[in-house]
């Protein structure tokens, strides 16, 4: 023993038995340990005592102990005779790893709150960026000058990156309560490097983008997202993406919001399997479905598809929320053709005579997939006049204003440039509950960090950015019991681990960090709804990012432990 610690041990013997005779000499040892600095060791700074342990794999709940230490999962057992700087009673808890939302469109949010509430609170301790073809690097002049000019207004924030490298760093001085990876966006490549026409990119083109994706994965970006129902991602033609594909590798991931999910599905599916394949790399469906009830019965050739991809010896896995409704923008109601260029292009051409009957029978032709203007409902304006009609229907709308839904729809996106949010009711519950119970399907939320107060809690949101994960283990295991508590846990940590490529997280094994959510699992549940969707889930208890306690017996520590995962 250390001398130094060994005369302490002989001074704290001595003080103790002066103690019970004069209690004035109890405040001068105290004052000696403190200076001293030999105070007693702990075997963890963390200790969750007495848990169900559901360890991300799917094997069946088993009752341990779990002890922290630097961050990381130390000890799982019988720690009983162990000590810790604080031990959580976790008797009636189901310990889990910390949820991984592999499709997140936090990238605004995080950089306004780094404290992710409505994801924290969720139980999710990683996000994954840049989805959908969209993300925030590589930025040119001209992207940079759009994207601070849009944050600028909303939210008051300075855009001063252009690469990954530069991102990274702004939202880790703004500071995180989750972890955080990026994706680079197709789109955002082509953008970068072709525009925003419609128009196949040349030889030197494509070699620009494929540049310019090689420096974003060396900055520490992941795999590949595209959003080919957005604008420009939309004009790039399937060598195009074959081409940037073959930049990730065979452990990349192209990860892929189809061309269509609607009356195209089986199409899509099809080039998005052939992209993968002749690329070589990993592919990931997101948000799969099949859109609009006179598509709902495709299910089943989708499923085909992708297992005869993966028997053919391809790694071909989804992702999906639970819910029968999607988010987009309010312009995807309108063909890409009209949506081409910039936002004042797309005003444009909604105010040009000649063209209205092209457009109008296109969008009648959407709305009659979904099933009427109903099935619209607004989600977010952005001008002040508008606001009010954040969740509203779209057809309800149109009669208050006692105007024809389409001639109503029209001036509404010239009035707001082209912007504006919905939530489509297109999906059925039958096909939801089917592809979340599929064994090769994550649970995402294609959601983001959202508060119930402040600039997040504008508009009205798609419940998911609330209630993902909690609505998975209440309404779907709890209620419907459509899958074992193990195998949902899975589809939310080690399997989402596993697609992405994240190492030592994801699972609850000794050595792993120690990002772990634990709830009770009779009280877990959702509670946004459609109508109310700004409301915080209940029975997450506890929600641990890097050994660090963010999420307290339900409330926010307002600590922000969180990294960005390189």
């Amino acid at each position: 023993m250390n001398p130094i610690c060994q005369q302490t041990d002989e001074r704290n013997r001595f003080s103790r038995r002066d103690f019970l005779r004069l209690s004035a000499m109890g405040s001068l040892y105290g004052a000696y340990v403190l200076v001293s600095g030999c105070t007693p060791s702990r075997d963890f700074e963390l200790l969750i005592r007495g848990g169900q342990v559901c360890d991300g794999t799917g094997r069946a709940l088993f009752r341990a102990d779990v002890g922290i230490k630097d961050g990381r999962i130390a000890a799982i057992g019988d720690l009983q005779n162990q000590t810790a700087a604080r031990v959580i009673n976790a008797d009636e808890l189901i310990v889990a790893p910390g949820f991984i939302d592999m499709h997140s469109h936090s990238d605004d949010e995080l950089l306004v709150d780094g404290r992710a509430h409505s994801k924290i609170r969720q139980g999710v301790t990683t996000e994954i960026l840049g989805q959908d073809g969209s993300s925030y690097a590589p930025l040119n002049d001209e992207m940079r000058e759009r994207l601070h000019e849009r944050l600028q207004k909303n939210y008051g924030i300075s855009v001063d990156w252009q690469d990954m490298q530069g991102y990274y760093a702004r939202l880790q001085q703004q500071g995180l309560s989750v972890n955080v990876i990026s994706m680079v966006g197709a789109g955002t490549l082509r953008a970068h490097v072709v525009g925003y026409q419609d128009r196949p990119a040349t030889p030197e083109e494509i070699t620009r983008m494929q540049e310019l994706l090689k420096q974003m994965l060396e900055q520490g970006a992941r795999h590949l997202s595209s959003g080919l129902e957005y604008t420009p991602g939309s004009f790039a033609p399937t060598d195009e993406l074959i081409a940037l594909c073959r930049v990730l590798g065979e452990k990349g991931v192209y990860s892929t919001h189809m061309r269509n999910e609607d009356d195209r599905v089986l199409q899509a599916v099809s080039e998005a399997i052939r992209i993968a394949r002749e690329a070589g790399c990993r592919l990931n469906v997101t948000h799969l479905k099949a859109s609009g009830k006179r598509n709902w019965h495709k299910l089943d050739a989708i499923l085909d598809l992708l297992d005869e991809a993966r028997q053919s010896g391809m790694t071909v896995t989804c992702d999906r929320y639970p819910y029968v409704a999607y988010s987009t923008g309010l312009a995807s109601l309108f063909p890409t053709w009209c949506r081409e260029g910039r936002p004042e292009d797309f005003v444009a051409r909604l105010q040009d005579e000649t063209l209205l009957p092209k457009i109008r029978e296109a969008v009648l032709n959407k709305i009659d997939m979904l099933g009427d203007w109903n099935a619209v409902m607004i989600s977010s304006m952005t001008e002040d006049a508008h606001k009010s009609y954040a969740g509203k229907r779209l057809g309800d709308l149109a009669r208050e204003h006692q105007q024809d839904p389409f001639e109503f729809l029209r001036q509404l996106m010239i009035a707001e440039n082209g912007r504006g949010g919905m939530v489509g009711f297109a999906m059925s519950e039958e096909n939801t509950e089917r592809l979340l119970a599929y064994p090769y399907c994550a649970v995402a939320s294609d959601g983001s960090a959202r508060a119930v107060e402040g600039p997040l809690s504008e508009g009205s949101p798609h419940p998911r950015n609330f209630g993902t994960f909690p609505r998975v283990l209440g309404y779907y295991v709890r209620e419907k019991k459509l899958f074992r508590l193990p195998e949902a846990v899975r589809k939310m940590t080690a399997l989402p681990a596993d697609i992405i490529g994240i190492r030592d997280r994801g699972r609850i094994a000794r050595g792993y960090f120690a990002d772990i959510t634990l709830f009770h699992p009779d009280k877990v549940r959702d509670t946004a709804t459609f109508v109310q969707p700004k409301q915080y889930p209940e029975g997450i208890e506890y929600v641990i990012v890097n050994g660090e306690v963010v999420i307290d017996q339900g409330e926010h520590s307002n600590r922000k432990p969180g990294k960005i995962l390189y």
